[in-house]
Formats: structure tokens, C-alpha cells, sequence
């Protein structure tokens, strides 16, 4: 089945600079084309672009990501409404919606695309709809991906079936009632239906079973901060691989808070000592909430030798200065190349463990993330710091959410010990 459909809706750059209202489709041709066209059937079209852009221009600000996930949903809904149910947002039933969330669990394979892709390309100056873009993409593992870059066989979308997970149809639930709320509470719509569906749905299943949490072992974690250590000391271009791995790991980091944004740039001014003479990392955590971390006596020797690399190479440095900073060029990085400087290290650690015979934990590294040293610590620590310190160098707002993931989600040690029980 073709693909006709447009995106409506561009990223959260472009997006936050456009003006609310219809000219905002100015800048877009394709999309605007697409509307025009659905304007005969839908004279009341224009009216829920309006009210979604509001939406999203009033929940999205808050964070690129925030608006990112709404966007994704919020623009499926209105493709799915306008297309299939052929009617505007504000005159769908309850049982329209009940078919909606149907539709969600298991997409048409002509909506889903093998990976990720852009909504618009600039072509002559204009921003014209990309032909790759479909509303999900589907999620093929790392290791996967890897093989696929050296085999050059990319999957076939529509010979996969996609099937959303739990997990991703809650975030749909909660993001369509939250769009539900807004259009109540601006008179577009006579309330909110979608509590109710989500109640009866028979896609979000309660309790269930535990996701075993994805960490590095003990040897793999020894062999990605051993080889990083081999690197620098034969290159010092790789004292910032090194470095960052080991502060990742250590103090529980999102990638994202070692990257510039717009409203944070983490500088060594962040590093901070108290009275008592403990030493802290202020970081930018989800939620634009800024914590305080405490950092370990044996992460200091990492800092201070990234620390003697830096003055080495930049006479100038000064604690204004990014934590980690490009090694060409000026400023601080962002989270893709964060990322890429981790993968690097896993790939070296890879090639090091499958040469020495460890087979199985090399391929599982293969599907290693930078999220994953973080929960490496983490999970290293919780069995001998507090829950609550636990909690709060995490950045978890609550402990519960620090026991659920860190504690209850231990599959390993629930094995071990369950094995010895009698019959």
C-alpha cells in the first residue's frame, strides 16, 4: 500500500520559530498541499491544526524531548483522524478512539519505516516533505544495526510486522489524554473520553513481569575502563574517552547532562567542594531540575588527569570551560557526539574481549548504550549506599522509582537465590 500521507509537524528548533496560526504552513508546501486537499471533506481541518500547534507550542516548550513526544503522537492521532477515521478530532466518538488505540497497537506496514528519518528536506530552499519519513519506524536492536551496516541489507518494513509494547502504548495513552485536557479545557472538545478507554484497554497489562535492567557485567565493565586507560596512555587524544566513560559510570549520568543545551552548559565550575570538603558535580537533570552529586575519592584521579590534559593542550583553560570539550574547534558537545565517543570505547573493548576469548560477553556488549553506564553504577552501589542517597544522586524524584528500578528489577540475584529452594 502507498504512502501518501505528509508530515505536518517540524522539529522542536524549527517548530518553537514559526508563528501560530496557518502560516506557519508557508514554510511547507508539501503539508500544506496535503491540508488544502483534505480541506473539502474536512472544512474544519484548519481548526485542529491550530489547536494542536497551541498544544504543542504550550506542553512541548518545557524540553526538546517533551515536545518530541507529543509531536510524535499528537501527529499520528491527526493523520489517523483525517485519513482513515475521515473526521476532525472534535467530532470523534469514544468508539472512533477505542479504533484508534486498536490502530496504534498494530500499525499498517505501509506507516512504518525501517529506521528513523527526517520529516522535511530543504530542497531549493524549500522544506519539502522527506519520502522516507513514516509515522513509526521500527526498532531493530544495536547489534543488529551493526550487522546490517556490514552486510548492507537494510529490513524490508513491509515484511515485518510492528507491534507497539506496553511501555510505548502508555506513553500514547497518557500523551492523547493530555491533548484531550487541553481541548476540553479550551472548548474544542466536551471532555475527556480517554481515562475511561484506557481503563477497559486490553493493551496495558498491570504487575506483569520484570524487565531485567540493561548494565554492564562486572568483566565487561573491567575491560571497556581498562582498555580506555591502555588508549590514553598510548594517545592522549583518548583521555577524553576515558574520562568520560568513567564519570558516566560513576555518578549515575544521563549523556544528556554532559551536553550543551540551550538553557545549560556544564562547565568545571560545576565541580564544587563544601565546607566539610566533599566534592560535588551540580548537573541539569529531566524536568530542568539541577541536582547535586557527590563524587567518589577514586573518580578524582580520572578528573584530575583529564584535568592536566586539558591545561596541557589549552595553556587558557579556565573552570568556564565545557567539562568535556571537542578537541577541535571551541565549545562544548553535544549528546550524539558524547555517544559516539562511548561506542567508540565499546568497540575497542570488543574487539579486546572476543580476541581473548570471552565470546558470549563480547556480543552482548555489542548492544551496549551510554544509558547503560549509568545503570552499571547504579546497580554496583545499591546494595551498600541508603536508598535515599541513592535516589537523590540519580536525580529519581521519588525512592520508589529508584527500588522499582534498581532493586525489585534484579532478576540475577532473585535467580540465584530462588534456585536452592526446596520442593
Amino acid at each position: 500500500m502507498k504512502f501518501d500521507l505528509c508530515p505536518i509537524f517540524d522539529s522542536f528548533e524549527h517548530f518553537s520559530k514559526l508563528p501560530i496560526g496557518l502560516t506557519m504552513l508557508n514554510e511547507y508546501p508539501d503539508t500544506k498541499l496535503f491540508i488544502e486537499n483534505l480541506k473539502p471533506e474536512l472544512p474544519s481541518i484548519i481548526d485542529d491544526i491550530i489547536q494542536s500547534q497551541s498544544f504543542l507550542r504550550s506542553y512541548g516548550r518545557k524540553s526538546e524531548a517533551t515536545y518530541r513526544s507529543y509531536r510524535n503522537e499528537i501527529e499520528r492521532f491527526l493523520l489517523w483522524s483525517w485519513t482513515i477515521a475521515k473526521k476532525t478530532i472534535n467530532s470523534l466518538s469514544r468508539q472512533d478512539l477505542e479504533r484508534y488505540f486498536d490502530f496504534l497497537n498494530k500499525p499498517p506496514k505501509s506507516w512504518v519505516s525501517s529506521s528513523v528519518h527526517s520529516r522535511f528536506v530543504r530542497i531549493s530552499g524549500e522544506l519539502r516533505k522527506n519520502e522516507k519519513w513514516r509515522p513509526f519506524a521500527l526498532k531493530i536492536s544495536k547489534s543488529d544495526r551493526k550487522q546490517q551496516l556490514q552486510t548492507s541489507i537494510t529490513p524490508d518494513p513491509s515484511k515485518i510486522a510492528h507491534k507497539l509494547s506496553g511501555e510505548a502504548m502508555k506513553i500514547c495513552f497518557s500523551a492523547i489524554s493530555s491533548f484531550y485536557d487541553y481541548l476540553t479545557y479550551e472548548g474544542y472538545t466536551f471532555g475527556n473520553p480517554i481515562p475511561a478507554i484506557r481503563k477497559q484497554s486490553p493493551y496495558l497489562l498491570k504487575g506483569a513481569t520484570q524487565t531485567a535492567i540493561k548494565r554492564l557485567s562486572k568483566l565487561q565493565w573491567d575491560y571497556v575502563l581498562h582498555c580506555c586507560e591502555i588508549a590514553a596512555d598510548k594517545d592522549v587524544k583518548y583521555e577524553r574517552m576515558l574520562f568520560l566513560v568513567a564519570l558516566l559510570k560513576t555518578l549515575y549520568l544521563r549523556v544528556s547532562e554532559l551536553s550543551v543545551r540551550k538553557n545549560w552548559n556544564p562547565i568545571w565550575e560545576h565541580f564544587w567542594i563544601d565546607n566539610d570538603g566533599n566534592q560535588w558535580l551540580k548537573v541539569l537533570g529531566k524536568g530542568n531540575k539541577i541536582r547535586d552529586i557527590s563524587v567518589p575519592n577514586a573518580l578524582l584521579h580520572y578528573i584530575k588527569r583529564y584535568q592536566n590534559y586539558r591545561i596541557s593542550i589549552s595553556p587558557r583553560f579556565t573552570s568556564k570551560d565545557p567539562i568535556v570539550s571537542k578537541n577541535r574547534g571551541v565549545g562544548g558537545m553535544s549528546s550524539r557526539q558524547l555517544r559516539n565517543i562511548v561506542q567508540e570505547a565499546f568497540d575497542i573493548a570488543y574487539e579486546k574481549m572476543l580476541s581473548e576469548g570471552h565470546r558470549e560477553e563480547s556480543k552482548a556488549l555489542q548492544s551496549a548504550t551510554t544509558h547503560w553506564l549509568r545503570h552499571t553504577g547504579a546497580s554496583e552501589d545499591i546494595s551498600s549506599r541508603p536508598l535515599k542517597h541513592m535516589a537523590d544522586d540519580l536525580g529519581h524524584s521519588s525512592m520508589g522509582t529508584t527500588d522499582q528500578v534498581y532493586i525489585k528489577s534484579d532478576m540475577k540475584e532473585r535467580a540465584a537465590t530462588g534456585k536452592s529452594r526446596k520442593v
